[in-house]
């Protein structure tokens, strides 16, 4: 019984530490780009990577208990543009299915830009961890940079697995 009130502590602090924030429609619909992706696993978010989201639009529906995202992903030089639903759960997790299973959510607000914590699963049981930025501006701050940085860390995601896409996006010129 001690044993389970320890396992039960722990998962308690762990779920407390990344909590996921409210979102409304007012702060999510519209168009939206993402800067920079960040993955534990550096294959799935680099060029050709399935990952590798640009987002391009979102809207939150029934007080953001949906999330629609459209985005788009190059792989062997053609764009593929995808939109997928995710349906908010009691965690405050949003799930969908893009490239495996996806639970999904935002976990940092910065003036204007979005920080966005992903476990994606994939076909094989394989977990990727992704922390994604995405803004409606043309760049982000010193400050937004800085946060990304505490976040990678805070996920275990090595620094250098950070990719800034902005400049790669050659599917909306």
């Amino acid at each position: 019984m001690v044993k389970f009130l320890l396992i039960a502590i722990a998962l308690g602090v762990s779920c407390a530490h990344h909590e996921s924030l409210d979102i409304s429609p007012s702060e999510i619909d519209g168009n939206w780009r993402t800067f920079y992706i960040a993955a534990d696993k550096e294959e799935k978010v680099k060029m050709n990577g399935a990952l590798r989201a640009y987002f391009e639009h979102m809207e939150c529906n029934d007080d953001c208990g949906t999330l629609k995202v459209k985005f788009h992903v190059q792989m062997n030089g053609k764009c593929q543009t995808h939109t997928v639903v995710g349906e908010k759960q009691e965690d405050g997790r949003y799930t969908t299915d893009y490239s495996g299973r996806n639970y999904f959510e935002v976990v940092r607000k910065k003036d204007g830009a979005l920080f966005f914590h992903n476990v994606n699963v994939d076909e094989s049981g394989q977990e990727t961890n992704v922390i994604l930025v995405a803004g409606k501006g043309e760049t982000l701050s010193k400050a937004q940079k800085q946060e990304l940085g505490k976040l990678v860390k805070e996920y275990n995601i090595p620094k250098e697995n950070i990719q800034h896409l902005a400049p790669t996006d050659t599917c909306n010129q």
